[in-house]
């Protein structure tokens, strides 16, 4: 009998860490009746982040109706930590990019407000920790929306509220006084981007043309950040559009650590602390982790998801196969892994690849799974 270890990151618009975990579950059962399965969906803090602490039992879902990213109501759901009063939320749940067809993408309108709203449902709660997921995200606005939500001024030379999306930045002069309240909240941001706010790293040049934007369209966004960035240290007394992390989510990561004293964690070490996956991997006695994401390359020797978990199966000796869509890097370059899959099984393009990976998945991991132990 045979003890497994699941913890995926999701793929990226095409199948989420909980399905994945599920798909796994029905196969390795299939083949190996008595096996033991234990299931944790992952994330670094973009798309599926409260599901993984949903999922493990280190959180209760809450559900709100929101402002999506243009401003349309979408139900959006937060996990809530009743003993210690944190809430868990995950920005993309209300103003990611799968929120808005693709056709709809416009970094110079979309906005966070939405997530403003999902925040203020865990304040009213009583939250006194918020644990904010970065990643996914269709916006450009510096987090201004969801300041803004929350009660904090953003006002132009006029005194008056300045627009919603990254364009309306361009007409901010001054933050009016922060309520009292949020700055006696502990915020924490869970995010695996080290991108500045501005330049050429920046969230405009890296991020921007992901949510739709257009060559023309960036220099607009580029400036109103700019601009963002001078308000922001200007009120805050310090240049946070230079930190590490920053350009996170469209500039969120900036306006909620200038403001409201964020601190920014990895997003991986946020779910591993909560969650104490190392003390489960060091208790259980796992025989094989399955782990995986989207893509494998050249990205994925620094830090991301499936390399973190890696790196604690070599640490008690568990071997670790990585599965994903699109592997790019040499196999050679992760040696924390005992073996890497593609799901991609023949030659398709990358919309065939993505509208099957169910099925792909299942594929593999029946080919996979017999060959493990021998």
């Amino acid at each position: 009998m045979s003890t497994y270890l699941i913890a995926p990151d999701s793929f990226k618009g095409s199948l989420d860490a909980s399905k994945f975990c599920e798909i796994a579950t029905q196969v390795i059962q299939g083949i190996e009746p008595d096996a033991v399965v234990f299931s944790r969906p992952m994330s670094d803090g973009g798309e599926g982040f409260i599901d993984s602490f949903v999922c493990a039992g280190a959180g209760q879902a809450k559900s709100a109706w929101v402002s999506g990213p243009l401003g349309k109501k979408t139900k959006a759901s937060f996990a809530w930590q009743e003993e210690s009063q944190t809430a868990i939320i995950e920005m993309a749940q209300a103003s990611g990019i799968t929120k808005i067809r693709k056709e709809e993408l416009n970094p110079l309108s979309t906005h966070t407000y939405g997530t403003g709203q999902l925040i203020q449902e865990a304040i009213n709660l009583g939250a006194k920790k918020i644990i904010l997921g970065l990643g996914g995200s269709a916006t450009n606005d510096g987090g201004a929306g969801a300041l803004m939500a929350l009660g904090v001024p953003m006002l132009d030379s006029k005194g008056q509220a300045i627009n919603l999306g990254g364009q309306a930045l361009k007409d901010l002069s001054t933050i009016g006084e922060i309520p009292d309240h949020l700055l006696k909240i502990d915020w924490q941001i869970a995010c695996d981007v080290t991108n500045p706010l501005l330049g050429e790293s920046g969230a405009t040049a890296i991020f921007g043309p992901q949510k739709g934007g257009q060559p023309h369209q960036l220099a607009v966004l580029e400036n109103a950040l700019t601009n963002y960035a001078q308000v922001l240290e200007s009120h805050a007394k310090t240049a946070i559009h230079l930190e590490p992390g920053a350009g996170a989510a469209g500039g969120m990561a900036a306006g909620f650590m200038g403001l409201l004293n964020a601190t920014l964690v990895p997003g991986f070490d946020v779910i591993n602390e909560t969650l104490q996956l190392e003390e489960l991997i060091k208790t259980q006695a796992f025989d094989y982790i399955i782990t995986g994401e989207g893509r494998f390359d050249n990205q994925t020797r620094f830090g991301k998801l499936p390399l973190r978990i890696a790196q604690l199966g070599h640490q008690f000796n568990i071997p670790t196969i990585g599965i994903c869509g699109s592997l790019t890097c040499s196999v050679e370059d992760l040696p924390e892994f005992k073996a890497i899959f593609s799901i991609v099984n023949k030659v398709m393009d990358e919309r065939e690849a993505m509208s099957n990976a169910d099925y792909l998945l299942q594929q593999t991991l029946l080919s996979v799974v017999p060959l493990l132990g021998k």
